[in-house]
């Protein structure tokens, strides 16, 4: 007697079709498309994709399934039609009021103070601010500071600080400014944070404060920037805007001709666009995010998220202590927490804060043009990990208040063939590549090319291998225009310092006794002052010729290769693994090989249309 076999199971992969003139109580087809992702995502299963047609949706998108390895769950534009998700609702209902100030009472939402965010025909105009600062997009790093004229300090309150500060400009009645948010960067001004007055005179503040870490470079001294917010005093320029917490009005004073009801003002309402939290192998495609972000959570494992362009990702402008920052996943950005998540092809632009965090482990950021990011002057970076083997690699990052890559507490990290400029905007003592206290257990630093990184106070560098930053391979680097090329402050032992082009103010410096015990250099050119620590070993470095005398390429132009009658040909020594493929007797020092084809860094051709398209849809 013959048993039948039991018939095998098989999956129907499906595809679902949302539309914004669609009905959730539709059956999901391209002919009857659902209205909202969310239903979509209810009804996805394993294998299933999302088609979303063109226009905008006001939703998070919080997936309730997974996909598997081999039948991901997909979200993606249809044909490649323009799809925003936008985290901001139209506001209306605004009445004018004296001195051109218009009010409404339609926003009956509060993200808090500093995390609220208004908009005008997609330009991001001012929390009510003093000193007023020019509004819009365009004027975000020009942004106008007052300065302490003298600083006080006053018992400490409550396991706060104290200080009364004196500002001429500032002649309001006494108590005016009780309860605003003071932004000011303390001290050296290394970051921004936040405290709140709690008393105010004509020409004086009061001010409660986080006690800094490092008191003596940190603490609140003459000449430091600040400005106020969240008071409704501060409400008297074009483009600010200010909501009652109390009774929940928003006041606007907008531009001369600007028709306020005419659904051109948006308000922030939701964080996110998608929320992947828990979820895992879930794709997004082609989609881009307006005032929201996407994240995920210490359990969302093999998500990729690919081709989106991201703009005003974040907003968070209040942090009284923004160095609590590095022992927490961060809360803006696009958020890869969770394993092996991805972020490619895409573009980041706007944030207050990150641009994209990589915590939890195994998770990537690739050929990504990152910009205007950490515009709040903290602690953050257009990317920063907190994590272990992350990979930052084919990027393009600049305008950044602070760093441009953070690479804390993230052992066996990988950052590599980057283009990175025009970072530390607001800020001081930064880097193209920052770490601080970290032992790298091999992380590595290559082929990334860093430029144009000058501030105040201690200055900028290329690369910032900060206090107790061990163990780093830093190889096949050109960093030009910058006060520092290579910093490295002690102790900063065994790392390892191969081919690199360095070019700056100072080549390679450090601070107090300069330790680098164990570090090794080799094969280097160093244009700048270099100060060579102790305990290191060194060789076959070029140091202390003058740019010209190195006879690169264009030098002006950014180009630092080599010309055949260098000296810096066949100058070099053989490194296993990182100086071991040559042509001629010896290999080359610095970053490029003479005789082969120059490597490239930041994002490719496809990306930077992409970024292109997306300045001009939403």
């Amino acid at each position: 007697m013959r048993c039948m076999e039991g018939l095998e199971p098989r999956v129907l992969l499906s595809a679902w079709y949302v539309a914004t003139t669609g009905s959730d109580a539709s059956a999901g087809t391209l002919r009857k498309p659902f209205a909202t992702i969310q239903h979509a995502a209810d009804v996805s299963r394993p294998g299933d994709t999302i088609y979303i047609r063109r226009g905008v949706y006001r939703e998070t998108v919080t997936p309730p399934h997974s996909g598997t390895a081999s039948a991901p769950i997909t979200f993606r534009s249809y044909r490649s039609e323009t799809v925003t998700i936008d985290g901001a609702d139209p506001i209306g209902g605004w009445q004018s009021s004296a001195s051109g100030v218009y009010q409404t009472s339609a926003m009956t939402w509060d993200l808090g103070d500093g995390n609220n965010q208004l908009f005008a025909g997609g330009q991001m105009m001012n929390d009510a601010r003093w000193p007023s600062s020019p509004a819009g997009n365009a004027n975000i790093w020009q942004p106008t500071f007052a300065q302490f004229s003298s600083v006080t300090p006053q018992p400490a309150s409550g396991g706060q600080s104290v200080a009364s500060v004196t500002v001429p400009g500032l002649s309001d009645p006494g108590r005016t400014w009780v309860g605003a948010t003071i932004h000011f960067a303390p001290g050296q001004e290394w970051a921004f944070q936040t405290g709140t007055v709690i008393d105010s005179a004509p020409g004086t503040l009061t001010f409660t404060y986080s006690p800094a870490q490092l008191a003596s470079s940190q603490d609140p001294t003459v000449g430091n920037r600040f400005y106020l917010s969240g008071s409704r005093q501060a409400l008297d320029a074009s483009g600010e805007w200010f909501r009652d917490p109390a009774s929940g009005t928003l006041s606007f004073i907008p531009a001369a001709g600007t028709n306020v009801n005419g659904g051109t003002i948006e308000v922030k309402h939701r964080l996110y666009g998608f929320d992947l939290s828990g979820g895992s192998y879930i794709n997004i495609t082609g989609i881009n995010l307006f005032a929201c972000t996407i994240n995920t959570d210490a359990d969302s494992t093999n998500n990729v998220i690919s081709s989106i362009n991201g703009r005003f990702i974040s907003q968070q402008l209040d942090n009284p202590d923004t160095w609590l920052d590095k022992f927490s996943p961060h809360t803006t950005g696009i958020i890869l927490n969770g394993v092996g998540n991805i972020l490619q092809n895409s573009t980041i632009d706007y944030s207050s804060g990150d641009g994209v965090f990589l915590g939890g482990s195994n998770n990537t950021v690739r050929n990504t043009l990152i910009a205007d990011t950490d515009y709040a002057g903290y602690d953050e970076a257009a990317v920063s990990t907190l994590g272990a083997n992350e990979t930052v690699s084919g990027n393009t990052i600049y305008n950044t208040g602070r760093s441009g890559v953070v690479i804390r507490y993230s052992p066996h990290a990988s950052i590599h063939h980057n283009r990175i400029y025009l970072v530390g905007l607001l800020t001081t003592d930064l880097g193209g590549v920052y770490t601080w206290d970290t032992d790298g257990q091999g992380t590595r630093i290559a082929f990334n090319q860093i430029s144009d990184v000058h501030t105040g106070g201690f200055g900028g560098a290329g690369i910032y291998l900060d206090n107790s930053a061990t163990d780093y391979v830093v190889d096949h680097n050109v960093v030009w225009n910058s006060d520092t090329a290579l910093k490295m402050n002690p102790p900063s032992a065994n790392n390892q310092i191969y081919n690199n082009t360095l070019i700056g103010t100072s080549a390679l410096d450090s601070s107090g006794n300069a330790d680098m015990s164990g570090s090794i250099f080799v094969n280097n050119i160093f244009v700048g002052m270099t100060n060579f620590g102790t305990g290191i070993t060194q060789s076959r470095n070029l140091v202390g010729s003058p740019e010209a005398n190195v006879r690169f390429v264009a030098p002006g132009k950014g180009d630092f290769r080599l010309t055949r009658k260098s000296p810096a040909v066949h100058a070099g020594q053989a490194v296993p693994g990182y100086a071991s493929n040559y042509r001629g007797w010896a290999p080359d020092q610095g970053a490029y090989v003479l005789a082969d084809k120059p490597f490239s860094a930041g994002v490719t051709r496809p990306v930077l249309k992409q970024m292109q398209k997306a300045s001009k849809t939403r």
